[in-house]
C-alpha cells in the first residue's frame, strides 16, 4: 500500500497536523471533538485551540458550529489518518531498533511531521522486507547486541 495523504500538497504546520492528529484520535476515542478535550491533550489554552480550529476550518478540512461540536471531513479524515500512519509507522520503526519507548513516542511525533510521503513509503517497504526475511530474527538479535 502506497500513502499518499495529501497533507505536503497543503503544506500544513506541525501545529496544525498535530491539532488534526488529536482530533482524529478524539473522535475515534470519545466519539465527539470538543473544544476543551483538544486543549487538554495538547496542553494548551481553549483560545488557542478556537484560533487553530479556525484555520483548520477555514482549509475545508473541519465543520463547526460556534460553541458546538468539531466535524472532520472526509478531506480532514484522510489527512489525519496519514498523519496518525506516519506516527504508528515511525515509532514501529524505532521499537524495532530498540529506542527507548517514551523517546520513540517523542522523537516518531517530531520526525512525523518532516519526512515526505514518499520517504515514508521507503521506510515502510524496508520494515516490510526486514519483517519477511527469513534471518529477521537472527537479525535483530545480532544487531541488538552491538
Amino acid at each position: 500500500m502506497v500513502v499518499e495523504m495529501s497533507a505536503d500538497s497543503l503544506k500544513l504546520t506541525k501545529s496544525i497536523e498535530d491539532y488534526l492528529e488529536v482530533m482524529y484520535n478524539l473522535e475515534k476515542v470519545k466519539g465527539t471533538i470538543r473544544v476543551t478535550d483538544i486543549a487538554e491533550e495538547l496542553n494548551v489554552k481553549p483560545p488557542s485551540v478556537v484560533e487553530a480550529v479556525d484555520k483548520i476550518s477555514r482549509l475545508k478540512l473541519v465543520s463547526r458550529e460556534k460553541y458546538g461540536e468539531i466535524k472532520l471531513n472526509k478531506k480532514g479524515i484522510k489527512i489525519a489518518k496519514g498523519i496518525v500512519y506516519k506516527h504508528t509507522l515511525l515509532k514501529d520503526f524505532l521499537d524495532i531498533l530498540g529506542v527507548d519507548t517514551e523517546v520513540a513516542e517523542r522523537e516518531a511525533c517530531a520526525m512525523e511531521h518532516i519526512l515526505s510521503d514518499s520517504t515514508i513509503n521507503k521506510l515502510k517497504e524496508f520494515m516490510e522486507f526486514i519483517e519477511n526475511c527469513p534471518e529477521y530474527k537472527d537479525f535483530l538479535t545480532s544487531f541488538k547486541t552491538l
